[in-house]
């Protein structure tokens, strides 16, 4: 299967449209999301793309289709996508990623909780926050990584950006949190990392989470 890397940036004046002007209301992620889907028409297909926001004009964009552009809203660059991996090689890897965990209460249904702000509740004391946030943001990547093909190397693993978000659309609440993460990673699954690659990783794909990015190391 063919996927597609796109450079997107949105050149059209927000002042000047009035669809663009109605998203900006509803907040970044919601804004991002529909501007997003925009490029993959088709009433009751499933989503096919991830993607990252660098700006709030520009994105990067996994996608099984071409983008389509004939509203003008957008310029594209997109390119054939199929990273051809080596088992054993060193990548630079950057990811925003939505990261949770699930809880299951007696009686309840498990359910899915912010990484961090689970951790801020199990913390015993005020002043152990911090360090069991971070502990529990980095644990979270390096259980899943394997997953994904990657060896992460520990002492690389960077986080931060945490941001926690909150959508409301036509009477629905949807909220989520996103982390940065940059590290160093050695290539283990090469078909598992190309996966990872055009499929992406994580929950909450749709609202600009999951789109891993790599770079050889030299």
């Amino acid at each position: 299967m063919t996927y597609y890397f796109s450079r997107v940036r949105l050149v059209a004046q927000l002042t000047r449209n009035e669809w663009l002007r109605d998203l900006a209301r509803h907040g970044e992620p919601y804004r991002d999301h529909a501007l997003i889907w925009r490029l993959f028409p088709g009433d009751g297909l499933p989503r096919d793309f991830i993607f990252r926001s660098l700006d709030e004009r520009t994105y990067y964009v996994v996608s099984a289709r071409l983008p389509q552009t004939q509203d003008g809203l957008f310029e594209v660059q997109s390119k054939s996508y199929q990273p051809r991996l080596q088992m054993g090689e060193w990548l630079r890897f950057d990811l925003r990623a939505n990261p949770t965990v699930s809880r299951r209460e007696p009686g309840k249904a498990s359910q899915r909780h912010d990484v961090l702000m689970d951790a801020k509740r199990r913390a015993k004391h005020l002043d152990e926050v911090p360090l069991a946030q971070e502990a529990a943001g980095r644990e979270w990547l390096m259980k899943r990584a394997e997953n994904w093909g990657l060896a992460v190397q520990p002492q690389s693993l960077m986080q931060d950006g945490y941001r926690q978000h909150r959508l409301n659309r036509k009477g629905y609440g949807i909220g989520y949190s996103t982390l940065d993460y940059q590290g160093v990673a050695q290539v283990i699954e090469p078909d598992r990392l190309c996966k990872a690659l055009q499929e992406g990783v994580g929950h909450s794909k749709g609202f600009g989470c999951g789109l891993l990015l790599i770079k050889r190391l030299e």
